[in-house]
């Protein structure tokens, strides 16, 4: 990229001077958001591209005008990596300057006054591929503050590294990066961020405080059998409400959300390792007893029905490549 570019070029979401295009553009995509003008000089475009990563989205940007941009709370991660001019971040009180990267933790609101002819790379990390990249069960496990990473932090430069030589492969692809690729892609770029998005200190489960990390050890090990707080209270010694300030204090949870999720992230394994079994077998293995209250939950976890899985597993099995095919006929 040279220093006018605006990576992803050829797939352009909007090249025009209309504000409410470039924001329905940008809400058609990811959390609403408003986006003001603060100057009207109206003698340039608005230039915004796109590339999907799996379910992850990046979007290549440069305003015409000084604009202000506001969202509601952030259901997903969302990174803004600047390669020119600068950001202001109203809820940081902070420039983003060149090369820094500013990290948004879900929860928390987009409130950002562009500079005109800034260039960025808006990242929108998806919910789910974070999940399943990390192996976690909920989001709430990880960061839950928004940050700043400076130009020259090593995060940030691996970062920009990685988008520079994404945006080569869009320029060579024409912009149609395949799927299988895409999601290579996509790993890396969480592997990249996965520094930042553990909660401080947080990185290693072992430091936890000798009970908490006691009470999750028990968790997992009899993670299929019926259980309960009252069950941890008497594993542990401890008592409730030391027990349940020591979740929220350092897994950001409660102890029977922490089995709630450890519980549905079993059932979620069982379905992808063999997605022969019943859905009703195996969430009755974890506990599960009520099938309509257990869907609720899942999809409220993970963003699709159990069902979902089982099918996405199960045409994933039958997809012979190309080659194969050829072998065949």
């Amino acid at each position: 990229m040279t220093k006018n570019d605006v990576p992803f070029s050829h797939n352009i979401g909007v090249q025009s001077s209309d504000f409410e295009e470039a924001r329905c553009f940008i809400n058609s995509r990811i959390d609403d958001r408003e986006v003001t003008p603060l100057s009207a000089s109206g003698k340039a475009e608005n230039l915004l591209t796109w590339q999907p990563l799996g379910n992850t989205l990046l979007f290549g940007a440069t305003w015409s005008e000084k604009v202000h941009i506001q969202s509601d709370a952030q259901t997903t991660f969302h990174a803004i990596l600047v390669l020119s001019g600068s950001i202001f971040c109203n809820t940081l009180r902070q420039d983003i300057a060149a090369k820094s990267v500013l990290l948004i933790a879900p929860g928390k609101l987009a409130d950002l006054v562009w500079e005109k002819s800034a260039r960025a790379v808006v990242i929108s990390l998806s919910r789910q591929a974070l999940i399943d990249h990390l192996g976690i069960t909920s989001l709430e496990l990880l960061r839950d503050t928004s940050i700043i990473v400076p130009g020259d932090h090593q995060d940030a430069r691996l970062l920009r590294n990685g988008i520079e030589c994404l945006a080569q492969q869009h320029q060579i692809c024409g912009g149609a990066i395949c799927p299988s690729i895409q999601k290579q892609w996509e790993s890396l770029l969480l592997a990249q961020f996965s520094n930042q998005l553990h909660r401080p200190g947080m990185e290693n489960p072992t430091i936890l405080p000798g009970r908490i990390r006691l009470a999750c050890e028990w968790i997992l090990t009899n993670i299929r059998e019926p259980m309960s707080v009252c069950d941890l209270l008497r594993v542990t010694g401890a008592s409730r409400r030391s027990l349940e300030s020591g979740f929220r204090t350092y897994l950001n949870t409660t102890p029977a959300k922490f089995i709630l999720c450890h519980k549905l992230k079993g059932v979620r394994d069982t379905l992808r390792s063999d997605p022969d079994i019943s859905i009703g077998d195996a969430a009755f293995s974890y506990g599960f007893n009520h099938l309509s209250h257990f869907t609720q939950q899942y999809q409220d976890a993970f963003g699709e029905l159990p069902s979902d899985t089982v099918r996405q597993c199960r045409e994933a099995r039958f997809i012979v490549p190309k080659k194969a095919r050829s072998r065949a006929e």
